[in-house]
C-alpha cells in the first residue's frame, strides 16, 4: 500500500463542558508502522481514537488532522470506514439476538438487488470465524459466543473490510488468553506489513513487545512520552503513564486458607434443553476463606459459564453439587445467592454489569440497596457515605457518584462495577476478568483490594486469561481444559506448565484431578 496511508495529527483539543479530555496533542503514525497508544484510564486515548474514527466528528475539536498527506474531516463513522479508517472499540456493539453472521456484517449486509445476499452473508461469517480458527454456526444468534469470542468475530470483521489505511484496536485482547492474543497479533502483523497503519491501545505491557515498532504515552490528555521502540522500557513507560515512580507490589507469605467457603463437584452446565456436549461436565473445585484462587483456561473451557452456574446466573440447564460456607444447594438465582454471601463480577460490564443512563451511585447500590433501606425506604445518606468510601477505596476518577456511569472510561467502570459486589459484604466473590481494561496503576488497586479481602477472611476466585495475574496474584491456580478442572497448581507455577495444561498436553493434569474427572465420565 502507498505510503500516503500515514496519519498526521496536529494541535488536537476535545474538550466535553469546557473541560479538556485531549489537549493540544500531535503525533504522526507511518503506513506499515504498529504503533501502541498507552495512559492511564482517562488519559484521552480512547477519546483521541474516536475523534480519528468520526465518532466525533469534525467541527466538535480543534486541531487538524491529515491522511496521506489530505486533509482528513469526517462526518461520521461511516465517513472515516469510506476513507479507510476502521476503529474496533473496547466496548463491543454486538446485537445478541441477532445471528452471528449479521453481526459480521453489521452496516456492510452484502445484497442483490435491495435483497440481502443470504449466501453472501454466512460465506463472510464463516471467513471472519476460519480467521481464528472459531468453530461456530454462522446462523446461531451472537449470544451463543463468548465475550472473549464476539471480540475476536468483530476484530476480523473489521480487518475484512476492503482496504483498510488506519486500524485502531482498543484494548483488542482483553479477556482473550495467551494464545489466542499471540495467535491475533500475528494476524496484526501481517495487515501492517500490507501497508495499514496500526495503533494499538493497551495497558498490557506485555504484549507490545515484538508486535509494537514504538510507543505514544498520553497524560490528563497530553502526550507526554514518544519512544522509538519498546523493547525493554516497562519501567520509562510506566513512570510517563502515572507521573511518578511505578510502585511495586510487596512480598506476601502465601495463605493456606481456612475451611471450605466454597465446593463445587461434579458440576454440568448445558444450554436449555441442548443434548450437544456440555460447556462444564463434571468439574470440583473448593476455594477456602482468606484465600485466592485462580481459575485459568483457553475460551471454551468453560470458567465463565461455570462461575454463572454457581451465581445461578446460567440460563440453561445445570447438574450438580454447589455448597456455600457449609450450606448444601445451588443457588436458584443470583438474589439467593446474594443472600447466601456470594457474590459475581462479570467479565462484560456492558452487556451484565453496568446500568447506562444511571449515576455511579446508583450503579454501586444496584445490588444491595436493602442494606441501606428500612421499611421500604432508602437512607440516603447512609447509602452515600457507603458507596462513597468504597469509591475513594478503589480511587474512582473522578470521584462523583452524581455523574452518569456511561461518562466514565472503561476502567473507572470497573472499579464502579467491584464497589457494587463489594457493597454487598460477601463472605464469596467470584471476579470474572476483574482487570479487564484497566490500566496498570489500577490493576494494582484492585489486586490490593482482593488481598485485603482474602486478609480478612473472605474467599476469591479470580478468573483471568492473564497469565501474569494469574502466576502473581493467586495463592493456588486451578486449570481448566474442556469443561474440567485438570490440574491444580500452587502459586508462582511457571507458564509453560500453566499453559500445557490448559492445552491438555500430556503432564498438565494432577493425579487427584484425573482421578475424578474419569470416574465421572
Amino acid at each position: 500500500m502507498a505510503s500516503d496511508s500515514a496519519l498526521r495529527i496536529e494541535n488536537l483539543t476535545k474538550e466535553f463542558g469546557g473541560v479538556p479530555a485531549v489537549s493540544d496533542a500531535s503525533l504522526s503514525i507511518a503506513a506499515g508502522e504498529s504503533v501502541a497508544l498507552l495512559g492511564e484510564n482517562g488519559a484521552g486515548k480512547s477519546t483521541l481514537m474516536k475523534v480519528v474514527a468520526g465518532i466525533y466528528p469534525s467541527g466538535t475539536y480543534k486541531g487538524r488532522m491529515f491522511l496521506g498527506g489530505e486533509e482528513l474531516q469526517c462526518r461520521n463513522v461511516r465517513d472515516a470506514e469510506s476513507k479507510g479508517i476502521v476503529l474496533v472499540p473496547q466496548e463491543l456493539h454486538i446485537a445478541p439476538n441477532l445471528t452471528i453472521a449479521e453481526n459480521a456484517a453489521m452496516g456492510v449486509l452484502p445484497h442483490r438487488f435491495g435483497i440481502v445476499d443470504r449466501a453472501g452473508l454466512y460465506r463472510h461469517a464463516k471467513a471472519c470465524l476460519d480467521f481464528f480458527g472459531m468453530q461456530a454456526d454462522p446462523g446461531k444468534p451472537a449470544s451463543a459466543l463468548s465475550a472473549s469470542e464476539q471480540r475476536l468475530l468483530m476484530i476480523s470483521a473489521a480487518l475484512s473490510r476492503a482496504e483498510p489505511r488506519v486500524l485502531i484496536l482498543d484494548e483488542p485482547t482483553a479477556s482473550l488468553t495467551e494464545g489466542e492474543a499471540r495467535h491475533m497479533y500475528e494476524r496484526i502483523r501481517r495487515v501492517s506489513k500490507s501497508g495499514v497503519a496500526t495503533i494499538l491501545i493497551t495497558h498490557r505491557l506485555d504484549e507490545i513487545q515484538g508486535v509494537c515498532d514504538r510507543a505514544i504515552v498520553l497524560r490528563n490528555g497530553e502526550v507526554v512520552l514518544q519512544t522509538d521502540n519498546v523493547t525493554n522500557r516497562d519501567n520509562e513507560l510506566v513512570r510517563a503513564m502515572i507521573g511518578r515512580e511505578p510502585e511495586t507490589a510487596k512480598n506476601r507469605a502465601v495463605s493456606a486458607g481456612g475451611k471450605i467457603a466454597l465446593s463445587v463437584s461434579g458440576l454440568k452446565v448445558q444450554g436449555a434443553g441442548e443434548s450437544t456436549k456440555p460447556y462444564v461436565n463434571g468439574a470440583n473445585l473448593d476455594v477456602r476463606f482468606g484465600e485466592i484462587v485462580g481459575l485459568f483456561g483457553l475460551v471454551g473451557a468453560g470458567r465463565t459459564e461455570l462461575a454463572k452456574a454457581v451465581f445461578g446466573a446460567w440460563g440453561g440447564d445445570v447438574a450438580g453439587e454447589v455448597s456455600i460456607n457449609g450450606v448444601a444447594g445451588r443457588p436458584r438465582n443470583p438474589k439467593e445467592a446474594l443472600a447466601r454471601g456470594l457474590a459475581m463480577l462479570t467479565e462484560d460490564r456492558k452487556r451484565s454489569g453496568i446500568i447506562e443512563g444511571q449515576s455511579v451511585l446508583f450503579n454501586m447500590s444496584a445490588a444491595s440497596i436493602e442494606r441501606v433501606s428500612s421499611w421500604g425506604l432508602i437512607k440516603r445518606r447512609q447509602e452515600y457515605d457507603r458507596d462513597y468510601g468504597l469509591a475513594r477505596r478503589l480511587d474512582l476518577r473522578p470521584l462523583k457518584l452524581s455523574k452518569h456511569i456511561e461518562t466514565y472510561s472503561g476502567g473507572n467502570q470497573q472499579k464502579v462495577m467491584l464497589a457494587k459486589w463489594l457493597a454487598t459484604e460477601p463472605d464469596v466473590l467470584i471476579a470474572d476478568e476483574p482487570t479487564y481494561g484497566v490500566d496498570v496503576g489500577a490493576r494494582y488497586e484492585i489486586y490490593q483490594v482482593l488481598r485485603q479481602l482474602a486478609d480478612a477472611g473472605k474467599a476469591i476466585l479470580l478468573i483471568s486469561s492473564d497469565l501474569e495475574e494469574i502466576i502473581n496474584e493467586t495463592d493456588r491456580v486451578l486449570v481448566m481444559y474442556k469443561g474440567r478442572v485438570t490440574g491444580e497448581f500452587e502459586r508462582g507455577t511457571a507458564r509453560h506448565v500453566l499453559m500445557a495444561a490448559a492445552t491438555g498436553q500430556s503432564g498438565g493434569e494432577s493425579v487427584p484431578e484425573a482421578e475424578r474427572a474419569a470416574e465421572l465420565q
